[in-house]
């Protein structure tokens, strides 16, 4: 198996999430929940989301930068690792789920299918055999899982306060 080239592999992943969320802002610019659909937590209003996916864009992109400085493989494999367990659950739980929850195109559903799903299922399997314990694996997604929600739900508070 050749070596994953992790400089290379973060940059397509930073790749891969910019243009996932610049689907995802615009779809948004223009998305309503239909009238008769009731959910617990709805995103916020336009303009606070759009900011939200803006700034966690930099965010990213700022970590990716950070990694890409570091001599560490395991720093590297580790944040790579995360990225991609966070692609991978991030397009099926919103976006795939709310477009067939909904019956209709819901934000950035379309990168997640035809971006998110086949990296992560063809990325996922190669890091996952690199990790002698495989629990560190896991971790590494479940780290990921944990900050980036906690950095979206941050944000989403952020963006609301300051555009209203």
């Amino acid at each position: 198996m050749k070596p994953i080239n992790y400089n290379k592999q973060l940059l397509i992943a930073g790749s891969l999430f910019t243009v996932h969320n610049i689907e995802e802002s615009v779809g948004f610019a223009r998305f309503t929940y239909p009238e008769n659909f009731h959910i617990f937590l709805k995103p916020s209003a336009a303009k606070p989301m759009i900011l939200s996916i803006i700034l966690i864009t930099l965010i990213a992109w700022l970590t990716i930068l950070w990694t890409l400085n570091r001599k560490s493989e395991i720093t590297k494999k580790n944040m790579l690792t995360a990225f991609v367990g966070v692609f991978l659950i991030n397009a099926i739980f919103p976006h795939i789920a709310g477009a067939v929850l909904l019956r209709q195109y819901f934000p950035a559903a379309v990168t997640s299918v035809v971006l998110y799903l086949p990296y992560s299922f063809w990325m996922l399997p190669k890091l996952r055999r690199l990790y002698f314990v495989k629990k560190h694996f896991y971790t590494a997604i479940v780290a990921g899982l944990l900050i980036s929600f906690f950095v979206v739900f941050l944000l989403q508070i952020i963006a609301n306060l300051s555009i209203k």
